[in-house]
């Protein structure tokens, strides 16, 4: 197996509470994972281990065979790690286009305005311009000059997703993003996944609803009481 990602034994306690424990997985490249369980399953705080937002209890990070286990969020973002978050966390006085561009900031030792100009590597290899890409594939193209603050929720949502995918991923968290979305809207979401996993890029996504989360992933990995409790296999 061609392997991006691997935790060994991960664990986090927060206060003598076990949140999660003893958690080995093994993530391959190209592949869009489904991390399912209900409310305080363990599944956000994983992610936040993964992501470097929390450090382990007890356990390794590995991805791309290194050990990232101390690794900071900006280092793992330049390695090619970006996650989103159950709440919006976008710039509201920027317009979508500006939003979009911020997200290259912390990924390359590149001038910002100039990034998403020419073609770079990863998911935006051959794509002409990367912004106009970005905002193409999460629909966003008809609102380059909307204010973030003028968007609906829905579409907050997908600017966010716009502004992770801008750091030129390896490996994409997706922190609910199913929360706040109509069932109108999943097949959409869902033909997204699969344009990124065409474009190279990994994708974990947290769901509490496994329902939502089957239909759109290559492999479902189930959570409960902080350990996985359906083989990754």
């Amino acid at each position: 197996m061609n392997k991006i990602l691997e935790l060994r034994g991960l664990s986090r306690k927060f206060d003598g509470l076990q949140a999660v424990s003893d958690v080995d997985l093994e993530v391959e490249r190209g592949t869009v994972i489904g991390l399912a369980g209900p409310n305080g399953a363990g599944k956000t705080t994983l992610f936040n281990m993964i992501s470097g937002f929390i450090s382990p209890s007890s356990g390794e990070v590995y991805f791309e065979e290194y050990d990232i286990t101390g690794w900071s969020v900006t280092r793992r973002v330049q390695a090619g790690i970006t996650r989103t978050f159950q709440e919006s966390r976008v710039f509201p006085g920027l317009t979508v286009r500006e939003n979009v561009l911020t997200g290259r900031y912390p990924a390359r030792d590149r001038n910002l305005f100039d990034s998403l100009s020419s073609d770079s590597g990863g998911a935006f290899k051959g794509s002409g311009s990367p912004l106009k890409w970005i905002l193409e594939v999460t629909n966003l193209g008809d609102y380059g000059e909307t204010l973030a603050c003028n968007l609906s929720y829905g579409y907050r949502q997908r600017l966010e997703l716009a502004i992770a995918i801008a750091t030129d991923p390896k490996l994409l968290l997706l922190d609910e993003p199913f929360s706040g979305t109509h069932a109108s809207d999943l097949q959409e979401l869902a033909g997204l996944l699969s344009t990124l996993r065409d474009a190279g890029l990994t994708v974990i996504l947290v769901e509490h609803d496994i329902a939502s989360v089957t239909n759109v992933s290559d492999r479902l990995v189930y959570m409960e009481s902080g350990k996985v409790t359906i083989p990754n296999d």
